[in-house]
């Protein structure tokens, strides 16, 4: 279980570089580049589909945690690791680390294209790289 910890460790630090080096991307492409904000229903709803992508994105990322590892961490309290039990953690946790990056990214974007804002697109960010630091493989010992 310690050989996964520290993967998981080294693959959260992983992430939460990704997360900040598409932030400077991002920063970078909005200064070279301007992005019209999309006029899709005369762009009356733009901002009205980015709260909802917040709001969103705020409810599912404690669904996902509990899903994918915190269960898992209860189990582990109360019963014994089992090998299959252990393949499970090890599948899940992974996909966790991998699916907030990958979720906020694209968040992100969808919200950066709504609105021409790149505010947006690091608020996503942030959210991910706050989830990141949240979410701690430590507590699987």
């Amino acid at each position: 279980m310690q050989e996964l910890v520290v993967h998981l460790g080294k693959r959260r630090s992983k992430m939460m570089a990704v997360v900040v080096l598409l932030a400077v991307i991002a920063i970078v492409v909005s200064f070279n580049f301007h992005i019209t904000k999309t006029s899709y229903f005369g762009g009356l709803y733009n901002n009205y589909f980015v709260a909802f992508l917040i709001i969103y994105k705020l409810i599912e990322l404690p669904i996902l945690y509990y899903l994918l590892l915190h269960r898992h961490i209860v189990h582990i309290k109360n019963n014994d690791l089992e090998e299959e039990r252990f393949i499970k953690i090890q599948k899940h946790s992974k996909l966790l680390l991998f699916l907030i990056p990958q979720g906020n990214t694209i968040f992100g974007i969808i919200a950066y294209k709504l609105s021409g804002d790149i505010r947006y697109f690091l608020l996503f960010s942030l959210i991910a790289i706050s989830t990141l630091f949240l979410v701690k493989p430590q507590k699987l010992l």
